[in-house]
């Protein structure tokens, strides 16, 4: 019996802040962070810490600048005196790595009782060079290694932490917390902030090494990824996270998409010239959750591809739908480089970065879809169906459209003429 051959993981860097926050985070490009106070209520004379996760994106060491905003008064107008050691602190980060920033704030005499008195802090950073992302930016595996312990991390999963900014500015942060209608005896309290690293890329090799033990096991589960069970959990994936991020999608637009991950997390790969699904950042990603918790092999397929690996299978799933598309198009899709690239910004909007565009649903997720139509599909679905759908919305979308997304709707209104085409050669009947 042959023996598989010994494939080297090259993993991305592990979610950090997304594990303790439970996806929480504001992106900034380059850095990833989240905000929470602990304990959301105290008293007059007795602390509260403001917490802040920080996650460097990049190989670059970075410069962090953090500038706490407390309020003056309460809502009614009444004087609020909130003491800290330092309002503006600054902190340098190596390469790659997540830490905790602990800020501790104390109300004090005349502040009144109250409710959601405002923190806000602003962060800013800066690094030497541009460097390279060594995270997927909306989110990744969790960490199987941590350089605080099972309390401390478990201390940090307790805090909740918010993802909302203020102003609509991703460099201002807010949490909020109340003042009981009690007095504390005021005692000397030590406010001084402190910094702890959480993990860095000293921890990489580690990590690696834990997720390469792995690669029989994802080999085996990647085996029973098939478009029968996974199926019918992405469409409904597809659409929560589309309309989460603001730009729901109509019904034939979520089966493309969905189609076109299934495919990808299939058999795809294996098919397309030029791809691997041991080189996926799927795969690599489930060799990584299966080092840090091997129960979720025994979930059922279609939660662990949605809760674990979506994010990975849309990454894979945009580079493998412009090869897809590629011999059915006239125009230039651009480079491999180009590809990754536009791959990458498609899931900093998922993170949080940019503006809708609905170049994101069609180029190349829902028009490869449309190409792989016939290959999935329910026993129950025709495959009219979702190139009916996808006209419809095609043609809806386009009459609002100008530019290049115009075009976008152009080259899909042919792919839909070519999937009508098949069809038809193959004698499906229109329901």
């Amino acid at each position: 019996m042959m023996q598989e051959p010994i494939h080297r993981l090259e993993p991305l860097y592990p979610d950090v802040l997304g594990s303790i926050t439970g996806g929480a985070r504001i992106s900034m490009d380059k850095l990833q962070c989240a905000l929470g106070i602990f304990p959301r209520q105290t008293y007059i004379n007795q602390p509260v810490e403001v917490i802040l996760i920080l996650q460097n994106m990049v190989d670059q060491p970075m410069q962090i600048k953090v500038g706490l905003q407390l309020p003056s008064q309460d809502k009614k107008g009444n004087p609020v005196v909130i003491d800290t050691s330092k309002k503006t602190l600054s902190l340098s980060m190596r390469p790659g790595e997540v830490g905790v920033l602990r800020v501790p704030i104390i109300p004090l005499p005349p502040t009144q009782p109250g409710t959601a008195f405002p923190v806000r802090v602003a962060v800013r950073y800066r690094t030497p060079n541009e460097g390279r992302a060594v995270r997927p930016p909306a989110g990744g595996a969790p960490p199987s290694v941590l350089s605080i312990s099972t309390f401390k991390l478990q201390a940090l999963r307790e805090v909740a932490f918010s993802a909302h900014t203020w102003n609509e500015s991703a460099e201002i942060i807010t949490t909020y917390f109340d003042i009981a209608p009690k007095r504390t005896p005021p005692i000397g309290q030590d406010l001084q902030p402190r910094y702890e690293s959480l993990w860095t890329m000293q921890e990489m090799a580690e990590e690696r090494e834990l997720a390469q033990a792995k690669i029989e096991d994802a080999r085996r589960i990647a085996s029973g990824l098939t478009r029968t069970n996974i199926y019918l959990p992405m469409i409904a994936a597809v659409e929560e996270h589309f309309a989460e991020r603001g730009m729901p999608l109509h019904p034939g637009e979520t089966r493309a998409i969905a189609k076109m991950m299934t495919y990808t997390l299939d058999e795809g790969l294996e098919l397309e010239p030029g791809f691997s699904m041991e080189d996926s950042r799927w795969f690599q990603t489930l060799c990584q959750v299966l080092a840090h918790n091997p129960d979720v092999e025994d979930l059922p397929k279609g939660e662990l591809v949605t809760k674990y690996l979506f994010e990975a299978a849309l990454y894979d799933s945009i580079l493998l739908g412009f090869s897809t598309i590629d011999p059915k198009v006239k125009e230039d899709l651009g480079d491999m480089n180009e590809r990754v690239n536009y791959a990458n910004r498609v899931l900093a909007w998922f993170a949080g970065e940019g503006e809708p565009d609905p170049s994101y649903i069609y180029l190349p997720l829902a028009m490869g879809g449309i190409v792989v139509n016939m290959l999935v599909a329910t026993k129950d679905e025709n495959a009219w169906q979702v190139v009916d759908q996808l006209t419809e919305a095609n043609r809806g979308r386009a009459r609002l459209a100008s530019g290049e997304v115009a075009t976008v709707f152009k080259v899909m209104d042919s792919l839909l003429n070519q999937a009508e085409d098949a069809l038809r050669r193959a004698r499906v009947a229109r329901p």
